[in-house]
């Protein structure tokens, strides 16, 4: 204990009385600054240290050279017994420093040493050498040891993860045959391991190999980037409506139900009645300027309310604030919009940008990629409001946004035919274009099909899935750090289900209709919310909205390759306008009901709405089943453009 005052010494050795046979003697080293106290720098002298040391020493007594056992009135003063061990002790470890063994004074320790580090540093990696090719001298020479202790390393790492507490010396055996039995499988299993490796990563070839196709990944790159910077920028206004722009936020401080309830009819109706213009526009106008232009004009937008809303609002919510709060829902619209006009002209280009082949994977990329970009963006937005303001986030997703409008300049092959029309000629006929679409997508059953399935699981998932666990999140947890616990369930269980649903539409496209993934899904996502949103709970919210994103991501692309199957190039911008209907209807509709029948912090009233959803879900499934059975002819077999 260096540079301690002696006070300290004396409150350890107290401490030290409670135990028969305490292992601890107190050192005093050639430099103690403690024994200087009362002296300044200049008078602290090498030698009024050696002073105060052999004042402190004077009464103490000796175990080494150097070592002391401070006595005194109140102090512990070991038993001669133990002063005689500590002594011997010290004469041996000064005889062995004095007088060193010699490298083969004690052969067997040798030998154990040797054997010891040939099973962890050699074994493992030679005989996994023939996995990794390891053929040639110089190659086994170099890298059989890292071989072996990346092998062994790991192995340890596994057994004390099971096998929990202190390193025994059962344990390290543990780890020596786990390295060495890690070795010999790779030695001898190589075949079947490289077989499954192989498959593995050809499945991932497959998976992703619609980005070597330039226009399909100039195409994703537009749609990434899209909902990325409106993540960040959702995530930034929505957490100002819901929790004020301070820094961070608690899921505890949400505003009340009807206020958010307000909110999200105040942000979807109004949005609704714009969208069959906004599919009249894709398909009229070339497909690359409207992302590009809805972009800019988006950034513009939000900036705006970033510099005059946000800024001025500070850390203030806008509960009771109507202005700041039209102006932020104004934000969202925007936002709102610019993801909804890339992801339409994303699902009517797509047919064209993959030549009509294997549209499902596309669709699965597409919404798994989406998603991922989307749960980034939120999360940035998240994370960086815990230290930024949300104007500056806001600002930062205007950015992105700019990002994406540069990329959709590289945008080819996403039309059959060039739109030459001026933009006066084709707003005088925006009203016939829309009807035109409605017809078109009625006069085709399985379209219909697609768009009523799609309807369902949105009204299901989102609107009284997700809805009810964003409104009741804040009654799963006591505040504090887990007041984040919701926030990382939705978005982890989402991301893993997405991830899930990518590589099952992988794996079934050829082999599964897309009118029957739909079908199935819709099934999944009743039973889930049923089984599930009886718990009101963590692991029940957990449990269903694991199977309601895998659900849900099945069943939408699905839709998506029934629809852009079933209705040709001209008609899906405003077909994928219906989409965009339904997507918001998705949250109108059960807005609506939950405005009249739910009660805050009623975990009863919460199960009834999630389990009665259900089951009028299950009815709505089986109904959709029986209309598809009845135009099953209208069904393509797989993924492809029939045409194709």
């Amino acid at each position: 204990y260096r540079d301690t005052s002696r006070s300290h010494w004396r409150e350890l050795n107290v401490r030290l009385r409670q135990y028969p046979d305490p292992p601890v003697v107190f050192l005093i080293g050639e430099y103690y600054q403690g024994l200087c106290n009362g002296l300044s720098a200049e008078e602290c002298t090498p030698e009024a240290q050696e002073a105060a040391i052999a004042s402190a020493t004077a009464d103490a007594i000796e175990i080494g050279p150097g070592t002391y056992v401070l006595t005194g009135d109140g102090l512990y003063e070991p038993p001669p017994e133990v002063v005689d061990r500590a002594r011997a002790a010290a004469d041996a470890a000064a005889a062995r420093f004095a007088d060193p063994p010699g490298p083969l004074d004690d052969l067997p320790h040798q030998a154990r040493v040797l054997g010891g580090l040939f099973l962890l540093a050699i074994l493992p990696g030679l005989l996994a050498a023939p996995f990794f090719g390891l053929q040639d001298t110089p190659s086994r020479v170099a890298l059989i040891p890292g071989t072996s202790i990346v092998l062994s390393l790991l192995s340890g790492i596994a057994v004390l993860g099971i096998w929990r507490g202190p390193l025994t010396e059962g344990k390290a055996w543990a780890v020596v045959a786990l390295a060495a039995g890690a070795g010999a499988g790779l030695r001898f299993g190589a075949a079947p391991i490289l077989r499954a490796l192989g498959a593995f990563g050809a499945f991932f070839d497959r998976l992703f190999s619609h980005f070597s196709n330039r226009d399909f990944a100039v195409l994703m790159g537009v749609q990434f980037l899209t909902q990325a910077g409106q993540g960040m920028i959702q995530g930034a206004i929505g957490k100002s409506i819901a929790f004020g722009g301070q820094e961070g936020f608690d899921v505890q401080n949400v505003p009340s139900a009807d206020y958010l309830l307000q909110v999200i009819l105040a942000l979807y109706v109004p949005y609704t009645l714009v969208s069959p213009f906004i599919g009249v526009v894709i398909d009229r106008f070339q497909r690359s300027r409207v992302v590009r232009w809805t972009n800019l004009l988006t950034g513009l937008i939000v900036g705006a309310v970033a510099l005059f809303v946000l800024l001025p609002l500070g850390g203030e919510s806008t509960e009771g604030n109507t202005g700041a709060t039209a102006a932020l829902i104004v934000g969202l619209l925007a936002s709102q919009a610019v993801v909804r006009v890339a992801l339409a002209v994303k699902s009517a280009a797509l047919p064209d940008v993959l030549s009509g082949k294997d549209l499902l994977q596309g669709n699965a990329l597409s919404q798994a990629g989406g998603a991922l970009f989307q749960i980034v963006g939120i999360a940035f937005a998240f994370a960086a409001g815990a230290m930024l303001p949300a104007w500056l986030v806001v600002l930062t997703g205007a950015a992105v946004l700019g990002v994406g409008a540069l990329v959709a300049t590289r945008l080819r092959h996403v039309e059959v035919g060039e739109h030459v029309a001026t933009f006066a000629q084709e707003a005088r006929r925006v009203i016939g274009s829309i009807v035109n679409g409605i017809r078109e997508v009625a006069s085709r059953p399985a379209a219909s099909v697609g768009l009523t399935g799609f309807q369902m699981l949105r009204y299901q998932f989102w609107g009284f899935g997700l809805f009810v666990f964003a409104l009741y999140a804040k009654n799963l947890v006591e505040g504090g750090a887990e007041s984040q616990v919701p926030t990382l369930l939705s978005g982890g269980v989402g991301l893993v289900g997405g991830v899930l649903g990518l590589l099952a539409a992988q794996a079934w496209k050829d082999r599964v209709p897309p009118i029957r993934l739909l079908l199935v899904s819709m099934t999944l996502l009743g039973l889930g919310t049923v089984v599930f949103g009886g718990l009101v709970s963590v692991a029940g919210f957990a449990g269903m909205l694991f199977v309601g994103f895998f659900a849900f991501f099945v069943g939408k692309i699905s839709a998506d390759t029934i629809v852009q199957q079933a209705i040709p190039d001209d008609f899906r911008g405003r077909a994928f306008a219906l989409f965009d209907i339904a997507y918001n209807l998705g949250f109108i509709v059960p807005a609506l009901i939950l405005s009249f029948v739910w009660i805050e912090n009623d975990p009863s009233r919460t199960r009834a709405i999630l389990i009665g959803s259900g089951l009028v879900f299950l009815a709505l499934t089986a109904a959709v089943a029986a209309w598809s059975r009845r135009v099953r002819e209208q069904f393509a077999p797989q993924d492809d453009l029939v045409e194709a």
